[in-house]
């Protein structure tokens, strides 16, 4: 939980008040909920609530998938939204009140949810990722890893993320790129491609 983190005394007590029971781990680091995720599978945990945004819960997606002990249906995942762009949580139309997402989280109601997966080369080795909402490559990733650098030195909000869009705009080049989605091929240059689920 790394934007969690500054509500977290806050949701806690709500979380405690409700009932809930749980334990609570901090990321320190990028990629470090996907670690995270998967140890505690593997020590028994299976009911997750992530307390972030889109980017925390796509680590924990893919810590899901990185885990051996249970099937990944088995897995329950919840979220309360405290990031700056949510699309998942809205999605699911959870509440953006942290008091109204737990008494949703209490519900204990389940959907099965979809999982994409993007299969790419990074330095020369095959790479995997998992996502449940959106994957962009091209312009949207340059964006995102933009945003994502500043997020780390503490600047974050919309209007980063819009300057972000503008200012790459202007220096992003199209990319080579050989797409295969069920089993036909398409190479080409590319501005963005975005594969959404939902």
């Amino acid at each position: 939980m790394p934007e969690g983190g500054k509500d977290w005394n806050e949701i806690s007590r709500l979380l405690s008040e409700s009932g809930i029971k749980f334990t609570c781990f901090f990321t320190e680091r990028k990629l470090h909920a996907i670690h995270l995720t998967a140890q505690n599978i593997e020590q028994g945990y299976k009911n997750i609530i992530v307390v972030s945004g889109d980017g925390t819960l796509n680590e924990v997606v893919n810590g899901v998938f990185t885990q051996n002990k249970y099937p990944t249906e088995e897995i329950a995942l919840g979220m309360i939204t405290v990031g700056t762009g949510n699309d998942w949580g809205r999605m699911y139309n959870i509440p953006r009140n942290y008091k109204e997402a737990i008494s949703v989280l209490k519900t204990c109601k389940t959907v099965k949810q979809d999982i994409g997966v993007v299969q790419y080369f990074s330095s020369g080795m095959q790479e995997r990722r998992y996502f449940i909402n959106i994957a962009g490559l091209g312009f949207d990733a340059k964006v995102v890893n933009k945003t994502n650098r500043q997020k780390e030195k503490g600047r974050s909000g919309v209007l980063i993320y819009l300057i972000n869009i503008l200012t790459s705009l202007f220096k992003y080049k199209d990319v080579k790129a050989e797409i295969i989605i069920d089993g036909n091929k398409i190479e080409d240059e590319i501005f963005t491609v975005s594969l959404g689920i939902g």
